[in-house]
């Protein structure tokens, strides 16, 4: 239930999916919502590529071979393999976690499990190409704490939107036990199909949102006459314009309100809700035999709303509401307004938030593309030079991070006391981090005035980077860029300097006239070289399109 539950709200495409589990096995802390979102707008997701480029950009190493199924044994796990979908002619990742000389364990991402089978199915099945990989000595999402708490957040408020109508049908059931006694047993078995009702029927305009739903999917797909979306895509899928999901969703919740109205096991809610299954049984029979004559195939969330009904219909005849009171009743002023509001607000509530919902998913989707789009190298690199390029390359200023010979090289423009720069600052780390291949040169905008407050941190900040030792360099920006409150005093007793202060004056000279020199508008502004841009072995630098964020750049940096 929590998977499904999990897989109806957050649906996981099959390369995040695989890519977390990888992660998990290898004991490297990234959340799931972050593998999704960086592999969803990988240019070129769904491919083993785009799964290898964002693992390499956490920090687990990893290199795709070519093997063959006789090799199996040799292969270093847990690994990425592709595998043949059972009974279907297309082929999805899988993580294998275990190999003996009989059987293979790995994640079956259609059941969702993971699963072992014999190594010749296994074999018959694999399409002979493996991402190995192993966890880097910095791998991980370095705000994943933070990541992972919000996940709990959105989890536990999925599992209270589940449950609260459970619980409120719980409640009521418990004070009609108090008030009747086993005069309720009845009326709350009712309520509980009721509730079952609620339930399908919310599938059913969740599959009107999102078909490709996995959870949906494995409902909705299995067995070879079993086709929900023949049936809700139909002719017959509307009455007047309104699908048939959203009128059975205001018919089972308008159900499960009035008992909240006039009480479970009041004689009204009883002989109204009895006459109103009634009025809904001709749809059984009208379900089923279109399904069977007209579609020939089944929708079993439909013929699971028919059973309910059929169900329903057995306990009002068992307990005889349909002749309790007189007929008029209904139409006395109170009980009739009850009534309406009861069955109309779900029908004005789903027929607003299925199309926003509609809306939104489309949204999504549009956002994902333009994100691929965007992501793509080719756009990249033709959007490049066409931004401010620098003349002058500030060679041996400011700090210099990474490795001198890289392909590919950044310049960061900065001032220490700026918010966008300290949220820059993490993902250009991770630049470093987890691409050996790249350079990053940092220069600020101060000057040598008495009174300019970020002289004296960018003095301490270019000190300690003249001792040579980056590591210690790392350090102390973190520690600068991380703190909530930017504290000089508490930062330079951290790191002690003597006259090597005094020295620094010629080299903030130099980078404000550089920065005059550049226009620098805006902190931080970026430069970026690929390994394209250069020619004669000198770089050549443009400035970051508007765009695109230092975030981006992992896409483009690659190994």
């Amino acid at each position: 239930m929590q998977r499904f539950i999990s897989n109806l709200f957050e649906p996981k495409t099959n390369g995040p999916e695989t890519a977390a589990l990888l992660a998990a096995l290898l004991s490297v802390d990234v959340s799931a919502t972050t593998l999704r979102k960086d592999i969803e707008e990988h240019p070129d997701n769904p491919s083993l590529l785009s799964i290898s480029d964002v693992l390499n950009s956490y920090g687990i190493e990893n290199l795709a071979i070519k093997t063959d199924a006789g090799k199996l044994s040799e292969i270093p796990l847990p690994c990425i393999t592709q595998i043949q979908a059972t009974g279907a002619d297309f082929k999805y990742f899988t993580v294998v976690k275990e190999i003996t000389d009989s059987q293979v364990r790995f994640f079956d991402s259609e059941k969702h499990q993971w699963t072992a089978i014999a190594k010749d199915d296994f074999a018959s099945r694999f399409s002979e190409i493996v991402l190995l990989a192993q966890a880097g000595e910095k791998a991980g999402e370095k705000d994943y704490a933070e990541k992972i708490k919000t996940e709990k957040r959105v989890r536990l408020g999925q599992y209270i939107l589940t449950l609260c109508l459970p619980a409120l049908l719980l409640s009521a059931g418990i004070l009609a036990f108090a008030q009747v006694g086993s005069g309720a047993v009845l009326p709350f078995i009712f309520s509980v199909f009721t509730l079952a009702g609620c339930a399908i029927s919310t599938l059913l305009l969740w599959y009107e949102v999102d078909q490709y739903n996995p959870a949906l999917h494995q409902i909705c797909s299995s067995g070879t006459k079993v086709n929900c979306g023949a049936v809700l895509q139909s002719k017959a899928a509307k009455i007047a314009g309104i699908s048939w999901s959203v009128v059975g969703f205001s018919y089972f919740m308008g159900l499960l309100l009035l008992p909240l109205f006039l009480g479970l096991a009041s004689p009204v809610t009883l002989f109204t809700a009895s006459w109103g299954n009634a009025l809904a049984l001709p749809y059984i029979f009208f379900s089923i035999y279109y399904q069977w004559h007209i579609v020939k195939q089944w929708c079993m969330l439909c013929l699971g709303v028919q059973g309910l009904l059929a169900l329903q219909f057995a306990a009002a005849l068992i307990g005889g509401w349909h002749g309790i009171m007189p007929f008029s009743t209904l139409f006395t002023p109170v009980v009739f307004l009850q009534a309406l509001a009861a069955f109309a607000i779900p029908l004005i509530v789903s027929a607003i938030l299925l199309p926003a919902l509609q809306k939104a998913k489309e949204s999504k989707e549009l956002t994902i593309k333009l994100q691929k789009l965007k992501h793509n190298r080719q756009v990249f690199e033709a959007l490049l030079p066409k931004q401010k390029e620098v003349t002058a390359v500030p060679a041996g200023l400011g700090i210099t991070l990474g490795n001198p010979n890289a392909a590919y090289k950044l310049i960061k423009v900065c001032n220490p006391y700026c918010t966008p720069c300290a949220k820059a600052h993490q993902p250009m780390e991770d630049l470093l981090d987890n691409n050996p291949d790249v350079q990053v040169q940092i220069l600020f905008v101060a000057t040598n005035d008495e009174h300019d407050n970020r002289t004296p941190p960018v003095k301490h900040l270019l000190a300690i980077a003249e001792t040579g030792n980056e590591t210690v360099t790392k350090h102390a920006l973190d520690d600068w860029y991380f703190a909530e409150t930017k504290d000089y005093g508490q930062f330079a007793g951290k790191y002690p300097m003597n006259g090597e202060l005094n020295r620094q004056a010629p080299k903030i000279a130099e980078m404000k006239a550089w920065c005059d020199s550049t226009k620098i508008e805006f902190t931080p502004t970026f430069f970026v070289a690929l390994a394209s841009d250069e020619s004669n072995g000198q770089a050549t630098y443009y400035q970051l399109p508007e765009m695109y964020s230092v975030s981006d750049l992992k896409y483009f940096f690659t190994v």
